[in-house]
């Protein structure tokens, strides 16, 4: 009896180190200059999503009038899923990026919260679309967001996406997947496309 005890309490144990091993939170970093990082950071997204998972995506330098795909689908069904989007977008009029300045929506504004959101936990995976875009630019210093990376909650999934990832950002990452451009349609003239592009 004392055996079986023994082996139940093992049993026991190490099926809670597997659920605390399974939900630890790692950090997923998509590069290059391939399409497909932000893709693949809303692919992840829906997975979570799909796990009752809470999501928040916060979205640097992609603010214009017009919505993204991703952005018109969270503001029609009500969800566990946030989308923000902060600083104006390089295809932005001039107009839009003094909309955007005076809204206070801006990329400072937005690292602010990526910094409270990853530090607080209270969603389950969060993705941080372009941060490396905003690092590159000077509006987000790399030592912060690498401290952020380092001090973010236990359980937090964190996703980071943008080219020319600095190898400093590459050292405290657990996933790196570098997105290498073979052929796009752009270089044929072809726009962006609307529910593909954007």
């Amino acid at each position: 009896m004392t055996g079986k005890r023994d082996y139940r309490d093992h049993d026991r144990l190490a099926r809670v180190i597997w659920e605390q091993t399974r939900r630890q939170g790692l950090v997923h970093l998509y590069t290059g200059d391939g399409k497909g990082k932000t893709t693949a950071a809303l692919g992840l997204a829906l997975r979570a999503l799909g796990h009752d998972r809470k999501v928040a995506v916060l979205q640097f330098f992609k603010r214009t009038k017009l919505k993204t795909g991703e952005l018109l689908f969270v503001e029609r069904f009500d969800g566990p899923i946030t989308i923000r989007q902060f600083g104006a977008s390089r295809f932005a009029t001039v107009e839009e990026k003094r909309m955007v300045v005076e809204s206070g929506e801006t990329v400072e504004r937005g690292w602010e919260l990526a910094q409270m959101l990853a530090i607080k936990g209270d969603h389950d995976l969060l993705v941080l679309d372009e941060v490396t875009h905003a690092v590159r630019s000077g509006k987000v210093p790399l030592a912060e967001l690498v401290r952020t990376i380092e001090n973010k909650a236990p359980f937090l999934e964190l996703v980071l996406t943008g080219r020319h990832a600095p190898p400093e950002l590459v050292e405290v990452c657990d996933y790196v997947t570098e997105m290498r451009e073979v052929k796009h349609p752009f270089r044929d003239g072809i726009r962006a496309r609307e529910g593909t592009e954007y």
